[in-house]
């Protein structure tokens, strides 16, 4: 029985990545239909591609989900269920709607409500704020200690540890280039408050005063250029900048669930639920720690790349404290969520691209191209950001600085309140979920 709830689980999660990625496909490709510099298809399938390459990219994200904001102990297989069934649901209800809300924060809100009603209301479940201070890992050409260390040796792609003398060093070795691992006093900040509420707030300032600072730039460098001129090179321009956010919102949302999936892995393996499972079921095994020596799938499609095209690219340092996340669960997210993209959201389509602000293609341009930097951004600090934010907020600042009143104002009356209410409707729910589970014995504690 608790081994069907592990892939109980993993199935509802993979629908809730399907649902992510047909709600918020309108934030990848909303601007590139609204200047009509692509057909709703052919936008959809490049939103596809882009985002199943970005989810290769990038397991911050999911590092978080998975061990940064609630405490492992009172998550089970059931909870987990709870809260993304709740998820799913105001998924669900803010596209039948047409409202642009956030995924992210539906899954988090959900996460943390399941989390406290499967803690009996303790708020000690919730990892709330951690500061600590930290050695952060950085990478320097290496000594020549380390490089009479290496000699000759064929070093592995990823990170290995060289003993010298009685100190032990990490070197990162990718396409013949070999760094080594040093450390730099740093804090390290968590929890809900660092993670969640800050860049929840400062994301949305970020996108709307970079996208009004970019359009503003723009139309400085551009006042002398006829509009038929414009409209040509921000035609061809915006397929660049559509990929790049449609990357970065694969980068930032499909890792979301491997997080999750990766949580209900590592609890499913402390209870010994593999332990006596057939063979071809053991890639199930998912114990706490990472294996240092791994490549992410990201590094390996970088390292098909030609030497000149790597552009110096080196893999994250391992780090055996951080946990991993099985290659199998990256794939079987990426190819979900880019399913999820393919079958569209014309709804928030229709809100984005049409009724916020009138666009054309160099207006596109700035909004993607503002949003995808601040993805990119927060994405591998490890901050599960709202993609919907981001676009949004980057398309009010676009439209700002054509005119104030080049914004429909009612139409982002309403996406604002849907972005207040998403953490604590989605936490209501999911908390309401798990106290009628425990009330029909579905949930145990």
């Amino acid at each position: 029985m608790d081994l069907f709830l592990v892939f109980t689980v993993v199935f509802v999660a993979l629908v809730f990545t399907y649902t992510n990625g047909f709600h918020d496909t309108a934030n990848a490709i909303a601007t590139v239909v609204g200047t009509k510099v692509l057909t709703p298809r052919q936008a959809i399938l490049l939103a596809a591609v882009t985002n199943l390459v970005g989810a290769f990219f990038g397991l911050a994200v999911a590092k978080t989900i998975s061990s940064g904001l609630v405490e492992a102990k009172f998550i089970t297989q059931q909870v987990l269920i709870c809260a993304l069934i709740s998820a799913i649901a105001w998924n669900l209800l803010t596209w039948w709607f047409g409202l642009p809300s956030s995924s992210s924060h539906a899954l988090i809100g959900s996460l943390v409500g399941a989390a406290l009603a499967s803690a009996h209301g303790d708020w000690s479940a919730i990892k709330w704020s951690e500061v600590k201070p930290k050695a952060a890992k950085i990478l320097v050409q290496p000594s020549p200690e380390v490089l009479s260390a290496i000699g000759t040796n064929q070093l592995q792609d990823g990170t290995t540890f060289l003993h010298i003398g009685t100190n032990k060093v990490a070197v990162v070795e990718f396409g013949g280039r070999v760094m080594m691992v040093a450390e730099k006093a740093s804090v390290d900040k968590a929890g809900i408050l660092h993670k969640v509420v800050i860049p929840m707030i400062t994301s949305p300032v970020v996108g709307f005063g970079g996208g009004l600072l970019f359009m503003a730039l723009l139309y400085a460098l551009l006042r002398s250029w006829k509009p038929m001129t414009v409209n040509r090179v921000f035609g061809k321009l915006q397929l660049a900048s559509s990929a790049y956010m449609g990357f970065s919102h694969g980068m930032n949302d499909a890792t979301k669930c491997m997080g999750i999936i990766t949580l209900a892995l590592v609890a499913g393996t402390k209870a010994g639920l593999f332990d006596h499972v057939p063979a071809w079921l053991h890639f199930l095994y998912t114990p706490e720690g990472s294996d240092v020596h791994k490549l992410t799938l990201g590094d390996w499609l970088e390292s098909w790349l030609p030497g000149f095209l790597q552009f110096g690219y080196m893999p994250t340092p391992g780090d055996p404290k951080s946990q991993g996340v099985p290659d199998w669960v990256v794939v079987l997210c990426a190819l979900t969520m880019a399913a999820g993209t393919a079958a569209g959201g014309w709804r928030i389509i229709k809100t984005l691209g049409h009724k916020m602000v009138k666009l054309q293609p160099v207006h596109g341009f700035a909004a993607e191209t503002t949003a995808a930097t601040v993805l990119a951004v927060a994405g591998s600090m490890g901050m599960p950001i709202s993609t919907t934010h981001a676009i949004t907020t980057s398309i009010m600042g676009v439209g700002c600085a054509k005119r104030f009143s080049a914004l429909k104002l009612r139409v982002i009356e309403r996406i604002v309140w849907a972005w207040i209410l998403t953490l604590p409707a989605a936490a209501g729910v999911a908390y309401l979920l798990v106290q009628l589970g425990r009330v029909c014995g579905f949930v145990q504690n």
